[in-house]
């Protein structure tokens, strides 16, 4: 079994990933997904810095914007 910080990882690279895949900025995710008004949030999270990374309510949030399921962000590669 993985570690707790391999697994915030995978969800981060994921969530990185799909950001990508769309063409989407940290902004956009930012204010359109998760109703932040910085990027620095997400930035954080996607890099695991400051302690920072995405909760369950995030995945949720991202999940319903992509159309995707909350499920597709712990796939491993």
């Amino acid at each position: 079994m993985e570690d707790y910080q391999e697994f915030l990882k995978r969800v981060s690279d994921n969530v990185k990933h799909m950001r990508m895949e769309h063409g989407k900025t940290t902004e956009e995710i930012a204010i359109e997904a998760l109703g932040h008004s910085s990027t620095a949030f997400v930035n954080q999270a996607e890099n695991l810095k400051n302690g920072k990374h995405f909760n369950l309510k995030h995945l949720y949030l991202l999940a319903k914007y992509y159309g995707c399921s909350v499920e597709s962000f712990f796939v491993s590669d």
